[in-house]
């Protein structure tokens, strides 16, 4: 598959076709895929995805409904006149994900809402900045938490 991309490529980037270019992209391409496989050789981690589609389909019904609840949310905020509303800053909180693939999406789902960013993750640590501090326990034991843990402890189930 790797040479079949790099050959094609090779067209695209000389941008004509003719009998020389194909031979010696041929060997080039050829001598290329194999020192990639020979010397990169990636470990193939089991997909997140495996017998969990149904998972992460409600999962995204989820993150778009928090998306939709977090931009009405913000709304609100920006459209109140009183400031002194606003309690920004930042929450540190440990997940209890043991996956870094699930902590990683669990990063991705907070930033992904209005509101929110999460500036840091170290191991199962981390920090967000959010625009309400109220909503704090909303994000430490949030949707995401809760969907994203039960997902694992399914996966961890079937191994």
């Amino acid at each position: 598959m790797l040479f079949v991309v790099m050959y094609l490529l090779w067209f695209l980037f000389n941008g004509r076709v003719t009998m020389e270019l194909a031979i010696i992209g041929f060997f080039v391409c050829g001598v290329l895929s194999y020192f990639t496989k020979k010397f990169i050789r990636e470990e193939k981690k089991e997909s997140i995805l495996k017998g969990h589609v149904y998972d992460f389909i409600k999962y995204g019904f989820v993150l778009f409904l928090e998306i939709i609840k977090s931009n009405i949310a913000v709304i609100k905020l920006i459209l109140n006149p009183n400031m002194d509303e606003w309690h920004p800053t930042f929450i540190t909180f440990t997940s209890h994900l043991e996956d870094e693939r699930f902590r990683v999406l669990l990063a991705n789902s907070i930033t992904l809402t209005p509101g929110t960013i999460t500036v840091g993750m170290e191991e199962k640590e981390f920090t967000v900045h959010v625009l309400d501090n109220r909503e704090e326990n909303k994000i430490e034991n949030g949707v995401f938490a809760q969907e994203l843990k039960k997902i694992e402890g399914r996966k961890k189930g079937e191994n």
